[in-house]
């Protein structure tokens, strides 16, 4: 990839206990990862940005502060945040009835005899499953916004709970874009219009928006694989905004996170601590969960998120009032830059450089290679870039870490190519999950 410029240079007094963040974002950029990257800090009280690479690749648009990005999952926060405000105004309770606030129409399941609170949906204990059966988009690459009151309610009034309400931790997409549209009806506003009045305006986050509800230059083009993907959009008759609909950038992001760490007490702010409050563990003793918010060791907030060509990571410690965002406009995220700047004691994953090999050598590895009757794996090539593709695994980009050495960007998975005697390319083998599988040249 051509190497690109960085824009951190003016912010160097200032790197304090971020030293080192250019070196980290430039590497993950040329080495592929994401087109870029766009990272916030706040430390001793001071903000500080690190930006590299391009928000459209075709434009060479690069990266600023300013640069807006889908950020996924980590909208949960912003909708909890805002239960935790109405908790506060003694609006809602906790342990309401998700029933209470629904219409007639919709009839919430149940589980030996126990009903699905606020509480549950907040903390993923709702028992709910990640995504509604009936959800069938008709576009896959913008999914959320055909699925509207009527496909929701269709939904709710025949599912089965497979757990009994707050038993069991199961992270649910539909649980809390439930929790969202709880609160637009209980307020009679859209998403949008109650975001922006709970949160938005008070914290001076004039660059957040509802993704589809802003056409901007500043939005950043999203990427799988290389390829530019469709931004995911939103209107008022999506139901599940909550979890995942917003765009913003590092500069509103960090509002929102200083909020967090503000000890003034506001009723924003008191819903804010409120909200970090450990209610259950999350999968593990080592993480639990808030409104919304997982909480690492009982000391680090976090949340993260993904959508069609976006990753995003916002972190806190509350104790040292440190906080992190990172952004990036591709599949692959920086989640472990951001907890390893948290605490050093969380490790940095490995990043590889891809080598670059010309087209000739590139056009060897082509063909089909059969893993057993029913699995085969075809190796194509596009210029000097090699794609993977099988029954099992969808189009992937693969890069060389050394002549006939691949390795995946998403996974640990890595191919290699084995040569016969007259030096030919003869077989592959998969090397996934711990577990080898040879496969032979076909064709």
């Amino acid at each position: 990839m051509q190497k690109l410029c960085c824009l951190w240079l003016a912010l160097m007094p200032f790197m304090s206990g971020a030293q080192g963040f250019e070196e980290l974002i430039q590497q993950r950029v040329d080495a592929e990862e994401t087109p870029g990257i766009a990272v916030g800090v706040f430390e001793n009280g001071k903000n500080q940005y690190f930006y590299y690479g391009f928000s459209n690749t075709d434009e060479h648009e690069r990266i600023t502060s300013k640069t807006l990005f889908e950020i996924g999952s980590v909208t949960k926060a912003f909708t909890c945040s805002m239960l935790s405000y109405f908790v506060q105004q003694k609006e809602l309770a906790l342990d309401d009835p998700a029933q209470k606030h629904l219409p007639s129409s919709i009839v919430m399941p149940e589980k030996n005899g126990k009903s699905i609170t606020l509480l549950h949906l907040a903390t993923a204990h709702s028992g709910l499953p990640r995504m509604p059966g009936n959800f069938s988009p008709a576009d896959q690459s913008n999914p959320y916004i055909d699925y509207t009151e009527k496909e929701l309610t269709a939904y709710l009034n025949n599912c089965e709970l497979k757990n009994e309400p707050g038993t069991t931790y199961e992270y649910s997409n539909l649980g809390m874009g439930l929790l969202g549209f709880i609160l637009t009806q209980e307020k009679n506003k859209p998403y949008t219009e109650l975001i922006k009045e709970v949160i938005l305006s008070p914290m001076g986050m004039n660059q957040t928006f509802i993704s589809g509800e802003v056409n901007s230059k500043l939005l950043a083009i999203g990427y799988r694989e290389k390829n530019q993907m469709r931004a995911w959009t939103w209107n008022h008759q999506s139901v599940l905004t909550g979890a995942g609909g917003l765009v913003s950038n590092p500069e509103d992001m960090l509002k929102f996170l200083v909020g967090q760490l503000n000890s003034e007490k506001t009723s924003l702010t008191t819903a804010f601590q409120e909200a970090r409050k450990e209610q259950a563990d999350a999968g593990s003793p080592t993480m639990q969960i808030g409104l919304g918010w997982h909480i690492r060791e009982h000391k680090y907030v976090w949340h993260n998120g993904g959508t069609g060509g976006f990753r995003s990571f916002i972190g806190f410690d509350p104790d040292k009032k440190r906080a992190i965002v990172i952004l990036t406009n591709s599949t692959t995220g920086a989640d472990d830059l951001g907890f390893h700047w948290l605490d050093e004691i969380f490790p940095l994953k490995e990043i590889k450089m891809p080598l670059t090999l010309d087209q000739p050598a590139i056009k060897e590895y082509e063909g089909v290679y059969r893993i057993n009757p029913t699995f085969n794996i075809t190796i194509t090539s596009r210029g000097k870039n090699l794609f993977l593709q099988s029954t099992a695994i969808p189009m992937v980009s693969i890069y060389a870490e050394e002549p006939d050495k691949f390795f995946f960007k998403a996974s640990d998975a890595k191919i290699h190519f084995k040569r016969g005697a007259n030096n030919q390319i003869e077989k592959l083998v998969l090397y996934q999950n711990g577990v080898e599988r040879e496969g032979m040249k076909i064709k």
